[in-house]
């Protein structure tokens, strides 16, 4: 079943299919800690939409971004993700990768929604970190 504005030819490739096949949009996840939730408001034929903080910030993240995940993480062990507010983020950290796609603070999300459908293992103490799953 193809979605609108997705070409007929398009193959969603490992992550996506993960999340499609394991998140739901609506679907509210705790932060790492634990101590705040975020919600995966929508999967759509470019990324996936979370909505995060108390104001809801309308944050996408495209496929194309998220598919590159995977490689950043193979034959590394554990990377911290290393969120923090610096645009550049922490070299060497899923969230300096992420802030090549997106200048905001979103690893510690994307680490809990990859957690969800199994491609990461999340360590929640701190500092949090993620490996790549066996795929």
């Amino acid at each position: 079943m193809s979605e609108p504005g997705r070409n007929s030819g398009h193959h969603a490739g490992v992550v996506e299919a993960a999340i499609r096949a394991h998140i739901t949009p609506g679907l509210r996840l705790p932060t790492p800690t634990g101590r705040a939730s975020f919600i995966v408001h929508e999967l759509n034929a470019r990324g996936i939409v979370l909505l995060l903080g108390p104001k809801h910030a309308w944050t996408p993240l495209s496929w194309d971004c998220l598919e590159g995940i995977p490689d950043v993480l193979r034959n590394r062990g554990w990377m911290r993700i290393g969120a923090n507010r610096d645009v550049a983020g922490n070299p060497g950290t899923l969230d300096a990768y992420l802030k090549g796609c997106l200048k905001r603070q979103t690893a510690d999300y994307v680490a809990v929604v990859l957690e969800r459908t199994s491609l990461v293992d999340l360590d929640r103490d701190l500092p949090a970190r993620v490996r790549l799953s066996l795929l």
